[in-house]
Protein backbone atom coordinates (compact mmCIF):
# COMPACT_ATOMS: atom_id res chain seq x y z
CA UNK A 1 0.00 0.00 0.00
CA UNK A 2 1.07 3.54 -0.80
CA UNK A 3 0.89 5.75 2.12
CA UNK A 4 1.33 9.22 3.12
CA UNK A 5 1.87 10.02 6.43
CA UNK A 6 1.41 13.63 8.04
CA UNK A 7 3.50 14.71 10.96
CA UNK A 8 5.68 10.87 10.33
CA UNK A 9 8.91 13.44 11.80
CA UNK A 10 7.52 13.42 15.05
CA UNK A 11 7.44 11.29 18.06
CA UNK A 12 4.81 8.81 16.89
CA UNK A 13 5.31 9.67 13.54
CA UNK A 14 8.82 8.13 13.21
CA UNK A 15 7.61 4.98 14.89
CA UNK A 16 4.51 4.82 12.39
CA UNK A 17 7.19 5.04 9.23
CA UNK A 18 9.20 2.45 10.69
CA UNK A 19 6.28 -0.08 11.39
CA UNK A 20 4.63 0.70 7.99
CA UNK A 21 8.40 -0.14 6.39
CA UNK A 22 8.68 -2.68 7.92
CA UNK A 23 6.06 -4.04 6.65
CA UNK A 24 6.53 -3.07 3.05
CA UNK A 25 4.91 -0.35 2.80
CA UNK A 26 5.23 2.52 0.39
CA UNK A 27 5.63 5.61 2.25
CA UNK A 28 6.07 9.24 2.29
CA UNK A 29 6.27 11.82 4.91
CA UNK A 30 4.71 15.17 5.27
CA UNK A 31 6.10 17.78 7.97
CA UNK A 32 7.88 20.67 9.00
CA UNK A 33 11.24 19.46 9.68
CA UNK A 34 13.17 16.20 8.17
CA UNK A 35 13.35 13.35 10.80
CA UNK A 36 16.05 11.94 12.59
CA UNK A 37 16.22 8.97 10.39
CA UNK A 38 15.16 9.49 6.99
CA UNK A 39 13.71 5.99 5.49
CA UNK A 40 11.76 7.47 2.56
CA UNK A 41 10.53 10.71 0.79
CA UNK A 42 10.06 13.41 3.00
CA UNK A 43 8.44 16.43 2.11
CA UNK A 44 8.68 20.41 4.12
CA UNK A 45 5.27 21.20 3.71
CA UNK A 46 2.84 24.09 5.43
CA UNK A 47 -0.30 21.66 5.67
CA UNK A 48 -2.30 24.96 6.62
CA UNK A 49 -1.61 25.79 3.42
CA UNK A 50 -4.11 23.95 1.17
CA UNK A 51 -2.95 24.89 -2.78
CA UNK A 52 -0.99 22.35 -4.01
CA UNK A 53 -1.71 20.10 -1.01
CA UNK A 54 -3.38 17.28 -3.14
CA UNK A 55 -0.50 16.79 -5.09
CA UNK A 56 2.15 15.09 -2.66
CA UNK A 57 -1.16 12.44 -2.64
CA UNK A 58 -1.21 11.18 -5.97
CA UNK A 59 -1.14 7.73 -6.25
CA UNK A 60 -1.54 7.26 -2.18
CA UNK A 61 -3.78 4.29 -1.22
CA UNK A 62 -3.54 5.81 2.60
CA UNK A 63 -3.27 8.20 4.61
CA UNK A 64 -2.23 8.35 8.14
CA UNK A 65 -2.61 11.93 9.75
CA UNK A 66 -0.86 12.79 12.95
CA UNK A 67 0.32 16.34 12.44
CA UNK A 68 -0.65 18.91 14.75
CA UNK A 69 0.51 21.74 17.24
CA UNK A 70 1.60 20.91 20.72
CA UNK A 71 -1.08 23.08 23.21
CA UNK A 72 1.62 23.61 25.98
CA UNK A 73 -0.49 23.14 28.95
CA UNK A 74 -1.27 19.46 28.09
CA UNK A 75 2.42 18.80 29.46
CA UNK A 76 2.84 21.61 32.37
CA UNK A 77 -0.60 23.20 32.94
CA UNK A 78 -1.95 20.78 36.10
CA UNK A 79 -1.85 22.49 39.61
CA UNK A 80 -1.58 19.06 41.69
CA UNK A 81 -2.98 21.80 44.91
CA UNK A 82 -6.01 22.68 43.10
CA UNK A 83 -5.94 19.21 41.22
CA UNK A 84 -7.28 21.74 38.50
CA UNK A 85 -6.15 22.25 34.62
CA UNK A 86 -4.86 25.59 33.71
CA UNK A 87 -4.98 27.64 30.81
CA UNK A 88 -2.52 30.40 30.53
CA UNK A 89 -2.06 30.96 26.93
CA UNK A 90 -5.43 31.84 25.80
CA UNK A 91 -4.97 33.70 22.42
CA UNK A 92 -1.91 31.12 21.68
CA UNK A 93 -4.09 28.45 22.13
CA UNK A 94 -6.95 29.87 20.30
CA UNK A 95 -4.32 30.36 17.17
CA UNK A 96 -3.28 26.11 18.32
CA UNK A 97 -7.02 25.50 17.65
CA UNK A 98 -7.58 27.21 14.76
CA UNK A 99 -4.22 26.19 13.16
CA UNK A 100 -5.20 22.15 14.03
CA UNK A 101 -8.81 22.30 12.65
CA UNK A 102 -7.38 24.05 9.25
CA UNK A 103 -4.32 21.49 9.39
CA UNK A 104 -7.01 18.61 9.14
CA UNK A 105 -9.72 20.19 7.43
CA UNK A 106 -7.34 20.53 4.79
CA UNK A 107 -5.21 17.40 4.49
CA UNK A 108 -8.64 15.21 4.56
CA UNK A 109 -9.60 17.06 1.38
CA UNK A 110 -6.76 16.69 -0.10
CA UNK A 111 -6.33 13.06 0.42
CA UNK A 112 -10.71 12.99 -0.91
CA UNK A 113 -9.76 14.80 -4.19
CA UNK A 114 -6.88 12.47 -4.71
CA UNK A 115 -8.70 9.18 -4.37
CA UNK A 116 -7.31 7.82 -1.26
CA UNK A 117 -9.27 5.37 0.01
CA UNK A 118 -8.13 4.56 3.39
CA UNK A 119 -7.40 7.22 6.74
CA UNK A 120 -6.22 6.87 10.28
CA UNK A 121 -6.38 9.69 12.06
CA UNK A 122 -4.25 10.75 15.66
CA UNK A 123 -7.05 11.42 17.85
CA UNK A 124 -6.97 11.46 21.69
CA UNK A 125 -8.73 9.95 24.89
CA UNK A 126 -9.32 13.75 25.70
CA UNK A 127 -12.29 13.91 23.52
CA UNK A 128 -14.33 12.22 26.77
CA UNK A 129 -13.51 15.55 28.31
CA UNK A 130 -11.58 13.89 31.20
CA UNK A 131 -8.14 14.69 30.67
CA UNK A 132 -8.07 18.14 30.93
CA UNK A 133 -11.51 19.81 32.34
CA UNK A 134 -11.43 23.45 33.67
CA UNK A 135 -14.47 22.40 35.89
CA UNK A 136 -14.10 18.90 37.11
CA UNK A 137 -16.16 15.86 35.62
CA UNK A 138 -16.35 12.40 35.67
CA UNK A 139 -17.52 9.43 33.33
CA UNK A 140 -20.70 8.49 33.31
CA UNK A 141 -19.65 4.52 34.18
CA UNK A 142 -16.38 2.65 33.69
CA UNK A 143 -14.95 1.35 31.69
CA UNK A 144 -15.15 4.06 29.12
CA UNK A 145 -15.90 2.90 25.58
CA UNK A 146 -16.73 4.43 22.89
CA UNK A 147 -20.27 5.27 23.27
CA UNK A 148 -19.29 7.17 26.08
CA UNK A 149 -20.67 11.04 25.65
CA UNK A 150 -17.61 13.03 24.40
CA UNK A 151 -17.64 16.37 26.77
CA UNK A 152 -14.54 18.12 25.54
CA UNK A 153 -14.04 21.74 27.14
CA UNK A 154 -10.06 22.48 26.50
CA UNK A 155 -8.61 23.42 23.23
CA UNK A 156 -6.70 20.48 22.61
CA UNK A 157 -9.68 18.15 23.24
CA UNK A 158 -12.21 20.26 21.38
CA UNK A 159 -9.63 19.92 18.26
CA UNK A 160 -9.97 16.41 18.14
CA UNK A 161 -13.64 16.27 18.12
CA UNK A 162 -14.13 18.68 15.51
CA UNK A 163 -11.61 16.39 13.78
CA UNK A 164 -13.71 13.12 14.16
CA UNK A 165 -16.74 15.26 13.04
CA UNK A 166 -14.57 16.21 9.94
CA UNK A 167 -13.65 12.39 9.67
CA UNK A 168 -17.82 11.89 9.89
CA UNK A 169 -18.78 14.30 7.23
CA UNK A 170 -15.77 13.11 4.86
CA UNK A 171 -16.98 9.39 5.48
CA UNK A 172 -20.44 10.08 4.66
CA UNK A 173 -20.09 11.55 1.41
CA UNK A 174 -17.63 9.94 -0.07
CA UNK A 175 -17.01 6.38 1.42
CA UNK A 176 -13.41 6.57 2.26
CA UNK A 177 -12.72 4.34 5.46
CA UNK A 178 -11.34 6.01 8.17
CA UNK A 179 -10.33 4.81 11.70
CA UNK A 180 -9.72 7.78 14.58
CA UNK A 181 -7.53 6.23 17.26
CA UNK A 182 -7.88 7.71 20.51
CA UNK A 183 -4.39 7.50 21.96
CA UNK A 184 -3.81 7.47 25.71
CA UNK A 185 -0.87 9.19 26.81
CA UNK A 186 2.22 7.82 24.38
CA UNK A 187 5.46 6.91 26.21
CA UNK A 188 9.17 5.78 24.89
CA UNK A 189 11.31 4.33 27.27
CA UNK A 190 12.66 7.73 28.46
CA UNK A 191 9.03 8.52 30.11
CA UNK A 192 9.16 5.06 31.74
CA UNK A 193 11.06 7.62 35.02
CA UNK A 194 8.07 9.62 34.89
CA UNK A 195 5.74 7.18 34.79
CA UNK A 196 6.96 6.08 37.83
CA UNK A 197 6.80 9.15 39.53
CA UNK A 198 3.25 9.17 38.69
CA UNK A 199 2.70 5.97 40.08
CA UNK A 200 4.04 7.17 43.19
CA UNK A 201 1.48 10.32 43.07
CA UNK A 202 -1.72 8.81 42.01
CA UNK A 203 -3.09 12.93 41.51
CA UNK A 204 -0.08 14.56 39.81
CA UNK A 205 -2.01 14.65 36.50
CA UNK A 206 -5.60 13.92 38.03
CA UNK A 207 -8.17 11.32 37.67
CA UNK A 208 -8.64 12.01 34.17
CA UNK A 209 -6.18 9.65 32.28
CA UNK A 210 -7.30 6.71 34.64
CA UNK A 211 -3.83 5.99 34.70
CA UNK A 212 -3.76 4.86 31.16
CA UNK A 213 -0.76 5.00 28.72
CA UNK A 214 0.63 3.21 25.77
CA UNK A 215 4.12 2.17 24.25
CA UNK A 216 4.85 4.34 21.02
CA UNK A 217 5.49 0.96 19.41
CA UNK A 218 2.78 -0.26 20.62
CA UNK A 219 0.36 3.14 18.96
CA UNK A 220 2.44 2.76 15.81
CA UNK A 221 1.15 -1.03 15.47
CA UNK A 222 -2.37 0.34 15.80
CA UNK A 223 -2.07 2.80 13.63
CA UNK A 224 -0.53 0.20 10.94
CA UNK A 225 -3.92 -2.53 11.59
CA UNK A 226 -6.25 0.37 11.45
CA UNK A 227 -5.09 1.18 7.89
CA UNK A 228 -4.59 -2.34 6.76
CA UNK A 229 -8.00 -3.62 8.28
CA UNK A 230 -11.56 -3.77 6.21
CA UNK A 231 -14.78 -1.87 7.96
CA UNK A 232 -17.34 0.45 6.42
CA UNK A 233 -17.27 4.16 7.13
CA UNK A 234 -15.59 6.25 10.44
CA UNK A 235 -15.16 4.30 13.18
CA UNK A 236 -13.43 6.04 16.63
CA UNK A 237 -11.46 3.45 18.90
CA UNK A 238 -9.39 3.93 21.94
CA UNK A 239 -6.00 3.11 22.01
CA UNK A 240 -4.51 2.21 25.00
CA UNK A 241 -2.38 -0.59 26.93
CA UNK A 242 -4.85 -3.01 28.59
CA UNK A 243 -3.72 -2.43 32.02
CA UNK A 244 -3.02 0.95 34.19
CA UNK A 245 0.62 1.75 35.47
CA UNK A 246 -0.49 1.68 39.02
CA UNK A 247 -0.02 -1.51 41.75
CA UNK A 248 -3.48 -1.28 43.03
CA UNK A 249 -6.11 -2.69 41.19
CA UNK A 250 -7.92 0.05 39.45
CA UNK A 251 -11.55 -0.93 41.12
CA UNK A 252 -9.86 0.74 44.39
CA UNK A 253 -8.45 3.38 42.50
CA UNK A 254 -12.12 3.90 41.45
CA UNK A 255 -12.86 3.99 45.11
CA UNK A 256 -10.82 6.18 46.32
CA UNK A 257 -10.16 8.66 43.96
CA UNK A 258 -13.51 8.43 41.92
CA UNK A 259 -16.10 7.21 44.20
CA UNK A 260 -18.90 9.55 42.48
CA UNK A 261 -18.94 6.76 39.87
CA UNK A 262 -21.67 4.94 40.65
CA UNK A 263 -21.72 2.71 37.41
CA UNK A 264 -18.88 0.08 37.24
CA UNK A 265 -19.38 -2.51 34.44
CA UNK A 266 -17.33 -5.21 33.72
CA UNK A 267 -13.77 -5.02 32.43
CA UNK A 268 -12.26 -3.17 35.81
CA UNK A 269 -11.03 -6.88 37.15
CA UNK A 270 -7.47 -6.40 38.30
CA UNK A 271 -5.50 -3.85 37.18
CA UNK A 272 -7.51 -3.02 33.72
CA UNK A 273 -7.73 0.11 32.19
CA UNK A 274 -10.46 2.33 32.70
CA UNK A 275 -10.96 2.71 28.86
CA UNK A 276 -12.43 0.29 27.27
CA UNK A 277 -9.82 -1.59 24.59
CA UNK A 278 -12.38 -4.43 23.67
CA UNK A 279 -13.04 -1.99 19.99
CA UNK A 280 -9.89 -2.20 19.16
CA UNK A 281 -9.05 -5.56 19.46
CA UNK A 282 -12.53 -6.99 18.02
CA UNK A 283 -12.64 -4.79 14.67
CA UNK A 284 -8.47 -4.01 14.28
CA UNK A 285 -6.98 -6.85 16.18
CA UNK A 286 -5.13 -4.69 17.95
CA UNK A 287 -4.12 -5.22 21.65
CA UNK A 288 -0.85 -3.98 23.02
CA UNK A 289 2.08 -6.11 23.92
CA UNK A 290 4.58 -3.72 25.44
CA UNK A 291 3.33 -3.30 28.57
CA UNK A 292 4.96 -1.95 31.65
CA UNK A 293 4.98 -4.74 34.13
CA UNK A 294 6.97 -6.82 31.39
Amino acid sequence: MRVVVTGGSGRLGEFVVRELFAYTHQVSVLDTTKPRECLCPTYIVDLSKAHALQSYFKGADGLVHLARQRFPYTESGFNVETQRWQFPEITGDAERFNLNVAITNNVLAAAQAAGVKKIVCGSSLAVYGFYYPSIQITPDYLPIDERHPLRPQDPYGLTKLVGEKLSDALSQKSGIQIASLRFSGIYTDMHRAQLLERKQNPLIRGTGALWSYIDVRDAARACRLALEANFPGHRAFNICAPDTFMDDPTQELVRRYLSQVKDLRNGLDGRCSGYSVDKARAVLGFEAKLLLRE
